[in-house]
């Protein structure tokens, strides 16, 4: 399986790192810029970039010192930690299941489902590959620790950490501790050995999951940024919404070409369109309910574990309705139930006495496993350069985040034309990353007034926000070198101190600065030095 899925992938290695968060997250950020016990601290001690998300973080670091900025080594991690996961699946759904064979074609599945490849393939996403290879550590711990009424200790205390180190990669991880609680009440459970815990022991026995759960929570909660959009201050049209994209999961589960960015549906559908939306947050309980009724154990966890991986993204107001990655973790519960069904039906568990019923099952499974490689392969492909990949999303959204992303490209290119006209295009919406887009181009163009009133009006707006200080002083640092094309040496030096301020690790306003003092000392004309372009936002 391990093979199966780095193969799938493996032409993402030739790909580029993209405009969207990869620039904030490893090209410009200083704490992963050297393996140093100062920057383990700085990412342990602080939030960054609206997270706390220590090890995701850590993992960024590790590939600077082998890699440096080569995107090849970063692909190479997150591809490789993809298959660990596809062997962790195979591992997790043959304890589940009791069945060899439910296990392998479960793996078979994940390894190059489709639906992956955002979190893949994008490195800025590595947060989902890696987080869920500690949720699956903790799960495979605790089916070890889990003995009757007793636990283990020494696995149950690995299953806590790895839970802990999952946290620390991304949150979503929380809903690990409520499947540990169905495992625990499961009749019949095959792990078990004698009877199981009672309530009490149970609940008990994941006190160390919800203290960690509890204070990393908080911590994220204080420092991330929710959405803002109308459906979200309405309880009804809020849950239409995800229910719409229950329906969107399901879609993707089963093949369908996903995007990097999908419009928040209309909320004018009627009752009947709305209805039909809230249904789509029943359907994988109610089949779940189904199959515990049938006494199908195994796709009775699957499809709960899917419907419990997909609960942050239902239950918090994300600043994107849905996204692709956010399908990774829950996906393997899906594969999980796929694969025992597919096992039940053609009685693979008798291999190698195939009959032609399970000589068919066999050529089914192949044929699945097939079709979802050729759409990984096929859709990866778009996620090669920033170019490539936005300008595939403008064929599908109208977000203004796809007309950012790809007008940033286009200032790099000197496309200036059709940038401005796409940032145009996105300033409908007021947000930072147009106007200070915009200011960027117009100082590339020598339109000097109008870029310091495009990165004034980005300062404006961010000022009414949630402080984000990096992000400030990236506004600063550029307003200062628009000033500093103006040969208004002091107004430019006031701007890069104030950036300073704001992030004292800003190094090109400690460059501009060391440059300044220099014409001061000795009289010699401005050295030029480019605004910075933005980070492309995350739709």
């Amino acid at each position: 399986m391990f093979v199966c899925a780095c193969a799938a992938f493996w032409p993402t290695l030739t790909y580029t790192f993209l405009n969207w968060d990869d620039p904030v997250y490893i090209l410009k950020n200083p704490w992963i810029d050297a393996l140093t016990w100062e920057n383990v601290r700085a990412v342990f001690a602080t939030p960054y970039f609206l997270n706390y998300l220590p090890l995701h973080l850590l993992s960024y670091m590790f590939d600077h010192a082998l890699w440096g900025f080569n995107p090849r080594g970063y692909h190479l991690s997150s591809v490789l930690l993809h298959g660990l996961n596809s062997v962790l699946c195979l591992a997790v759904g043959r304890r589940l299941s009791g069945s060899l064979a439910v296990g392998l074609v479960a793996a078979l599945f994940f390894a190059v489902h489709p639906s992956h490849v955002e979190a893949v393939v994008w490195i800025s996403s590595r947060k989902e590959v890696l987080s869920t290879t500690f949720m699956l550590l903790s799960l495979l711990a605790y089916l070890h620790a889990r003995r009757g009424k007793a636990l283990r200790p020494i696995p149950y205390l690995a299953s806590v950490i790895f839970f802990l180190m999952g946290m620390l990669s991304k949150v979503s991880v929380v809903v690990l501790p409520a499947f540990l609680l169905l495992l625990d009440w499961m009749p019949g459970w095959r792990v078990d050995r004698g009877s199981g815990p009672s309530l009490l022991q149970s609940l008990t026995s994941k006190v160390p999951y919800g203290i960690a759960s509890v204070i990393l929570i908080l911590v994220n909660l204080h420092v991330q940024v929710t959405a803002d959009n109308p459906y979200v201050h309405d309880p009804l049209h809020y849950f239409g919404v995800k229910g719409h994209a229950l329906w969107n999961y399901l879609g993707l589960l089963g093949g369908m070409t996903g995007r990097p960015d999908y419009d928040v549906p209309g909320l004018g559908n009627g009752a009947a369109g709305l209805f039909l939306n809230l249904a789509g947050l029943l359907v994988l309980p109610a089949a779940a309910w189904v199959f515990l009724r049938m006494k199908r154990r195994t796709e009775f966890l699957g499809l709960s574990w899917a419907f419990l991986g997909l609960l942050p993204a239902i239950l918090f107001p994300l600043m994107t309705y849905m996204a692709d990655r956010y399908l990774y973790a829950p996906s393997l519960g899906f594969c999980w139930a796929l694969a025992a069904v597919v096992v039940g039906l053609g009685r693979l568990d008798r291999f190698p006495r195939l009959d032609w019923k399970g000589i068919a099952t066999v050529a089914t499974t192949l044929a699945i496993a097939l079709g979802f490689t050729l759409q990984t392969l096929r859709y990866s492909a778009v996620w090669k350069s920033s170019e490539s990949l936005w300008s595939y999303a403008i064929t599908k959204s109208q977000d203004y985040r796809v007309f950012n992303n790809l007008g940033a490209e286009w200032i790099i290119q000197k496309r200036w034309a059709e940038a401005e006209k796409l940032l145009k295009r996105a300033a409908k919406v007021e947000n930072i990353t147009t106007y200070q887009s915009l200011g960027v181009l117009y100082n590339a163009t020598h339109r000097y007034d109008e870029a310091l009133k495009a990165t004034d009006r980005a300062l404006e707006i961010l000022s009414r926000q949630k402080p984000i200080p990096a992000l400030s002083a990236e506004l600063h640092f550029n307003r200062g070198a628009i000033l500093w094309a103006q040969e208004k040496v002091p107004a430019a030096v006031s701007e890069w101190r104030t950036a300073l301020r704001e992030d004292p690790r800003h190094a090109h306003a400690k460059e501009m600065l060391a440059i300044a003092a220099r014409r001061f000392s000795k009289e010699v004309g401005p050295e030029q030095h480019p605004v910075q372009a933005p980070a492309a936002t995350a739709p």
